[in-house]
């Protein structure tokens, strides 16, 4: 059992707003992490797990979209760098790599010496080494299976966060009143005053406001990107080179990952014709 949410190892801006998010609701977790036998049975049990349960789930989609963008990224590349943008001879190599790694049970993938066949190679063979294949995670997937409307807990919970500070935990546990100090504009430590602690709940508030924004504004590129790429890959769009669309699908990707959501297509609006190209 994860005692403390763990940060996301990466320098992009995106990854950076995600691990805001995580120290958020970080102390959500601790206070939800069950310790002894009797945390599981007072009346406050189902609540704490419930809660504990959630930071677990929203732990893994922010880990699992800022990897899945980075893979997406990096896969779309190699197509375009490596294989020279061309379906075929990726499936072909993707295929030849899968079959000397792992074999074969298919008889039509060898030739009659034993030798992996590689020529006269069906559409039936390649399906599933095609880049949208590779693209698409044909299973229960954390990303792919999350919609938007499943993270309104998570930017609940930042909210909630917003107006309680580890003061307030640790007041209410030792029933006495705790010294809070600020750092001001000269650098010197003070007393913090009440004026100053409204000021740092509007601050808090209005930043987990922004970030709870952000969650849903992510969520649902990620679902709208999914659902493009599911739908070439179960099509025969999958048997094309599919230059323009993959173009445009990295263009959204980079924009994501540096916090440039207005630079996606489902942001951009749609009367000024706006593209996006691969720099050389």
């Amino acid at each position: 059992m994860k005692e403390l949410i763990e940060p996301i190892q990466s320098d992009t801006p995106l990854a950076k707003a995600f691990n805001r998010i995580m120290a958020k609701i970080q102390l959500l977790r601790i206070m939800s992490l069950p310790r002894v036998f009797r945390d599981s049975k007072d009346e406050m049990a189902a609540f704490r797990m419930q809660n504990y349960y959630e930071t677990v789930l929203w732990e893994k989609w922010l880990h699992g979209v800022l990897g899945r963008l980075e893979e997406w990224s990096k896969t779309i590349s190699a197509y375009f760098d490596e294989f020279n943008g061309s379906w075929e001879y990726y499936a072909l190599s993707k295929r030849l790599d899968f079959i000397r790694e792992f074999g074969s049970d298919v008889e039509e993938d060898y030739n009659p010496d034993g030798s992996i066949k590689t020529q006269s190679i069906t559409r039936e063979q390649l399906k599933y080494h095609t880049l949208f294949s590779d693209l698409y995670h044909d299973s229960v997937d954390i990303v792919q299976d999350t919609e938007p409307p499943d993270l309104h807990p998570l930017m609940s919970a930042l909210n909630a966060n917003s107006c309680m500070s580890i003061i307030d935990v640790l007041q209410k546990m030792s029933c006495k009143g705790i010294r809070s100090y600020i750092v001001d504009k000269n650098g010197n430590i003070r007393l913090a005053t009440e004026d100053d602690k409204t000021q740092m709940e509007i601050s808090e508030l209005a930043e987990a406001i922004d970030l709870g924004q952000l969650v849903f504004a992510v969520a649902q590129l990620m679902e709208t990107l999914t659902s493009e790429i599911k739908s070439i890959y179960k099509s025969d769009r999958a048997f094309e080179d599919n230059h323009d669309i993959l173009n445009d699908m990295l263009c959204d990707i980079t924009a994501i990952l540096q916090l440039k959501l207005d630079e996606t297509r489902f942001f951009k609006q749609s009367a000024t014709g706006s593209t996006c190209t691969r720099s050389p």
